[in-house]
């Protein structure tokens, strides 16, 4: 009879116990999300507008960004405010010429393109607001009512579930 030199390597998964995952597993977040409202759908909305000053259309020479305002209140450190404070400005207007929103700070910008950023911020949340309205609901088929518009596209913070 022969005899093994070696022993048999016995199996990498052992028997009973499943292996340990070697990543965490990520955690749900379980409180509201904190820091300004943010909604790609109205960002992409308001990219579609033309400049405020200039009257551009996106197309292959022009873009229409969405330039984040300080309108509905002060941002934090490091941080963008509510999207729903954006306006449309092509990118030349935004932060490229040397009159734009970025070279010449919120202030000067407003006061040289004579822009009243209050009521032009106000006048894009209702008019997003009443596209919503407006827009089937995806269960339904019709209309969102006032009250069952989704808080992402009012501005209003949810109430918190306690």
């Amino acid at each position: 009879m022969l005899r093994r030199r070696v022993p048999l390597r016995r199996s990498v998964l052992r028997r009973g116990l499943p292996p340990k995952r070697r990543t965490p597993v990520r955690k749900r977040r379980f409180r509201l999300r904190r820091g300004p409202d943010r909604s790609p759908d109205y960002l992409a909305w308001i990219r579609t507008l033309e400049c405020l000053v200039c009257s551009r259309v996106s197309s292959r020479s022009a873009v229409v960004e969405a330039a984040h305002t300080n309108v509905l209140g002060p941002r934090g450190m490091r941080q963008k405010t509510s999207d729903f404070s954006a306006i449309p400005l092509c990118s030349a207007h935004h932060r490229v010429n040397p009159d734009s929103y970025h070279r010449l700070g919120e202030k000067r910008f407003v006061q040289e393109q004579q822009l009243e950023l209050p009521e032009l911020v106000t006048a894009l949340n209702s008019r997003f607001r009443q596209l919503v309205l407006d827009q089937p609901h995806h269960l339904t088929g019709e209309g969102f009512s006032e009250r069952e518009v989704p808080a992402r596209y009012t501005g209003e913070k949810p109430d918190e579930h306690r």
